[in-house]
């Protein structure tokens, strides 16, 4: 049997990422982590015991703000891949990128749900 997938990580998009830098960190307290930073998107964690998530400057070629994408953490991407499709759901094809595989895949609301299993430790 197959492990339960675990919610890992949550993306906000905003309409201006510096004010919602600062918001996140100056009001709420959330602490920044800019090593993990990319140009129009930043890292912030809650601490031990929080989901780390990210905030992420909306544009043309990406959610609208407000949006939120929610990461799903597997053991086995390929696996639960299959398991979704050959339930007749659409999914993407699994992509590889630096911080781990993916695949997405909507619930009945249209909300994207990304299928995350990370790199393998060294």
């Amino acid at each position: 049997m197959a492990a339960t997938p675990a919610l890992n990580f949550v993306v906000f998009y905003v309409s201006d990422l510096k004010a919602s830098l600062a918001y996140f960190t100056d009001i709420l307290g959330f602490i920044h982590v800019p090593e993990q930073d990319a140009p129009t998107f930043h890292y912030l964690t809650g601490g031990e015991n929080g989901i780390d998530f990210g905030i992420a400057q909306a544009s043309a070629e990406t959610p609208a703000p407000g949006a939120v994408e929610l990461y799903i953490k597997t053991a086995d991407l390929k696996r639960m891949h299959a398991t979704v499709t050959g339930k007749g759901v659409e999914a993407t094809a699994i992509e590889y990128r630096p911080f781990g595989s993916i695949f997405t895949v909507h619930t009945p609301d249209g909300y994207p749900l990304t299928m995350m299993e990370p790199p393998a430790q060294a």
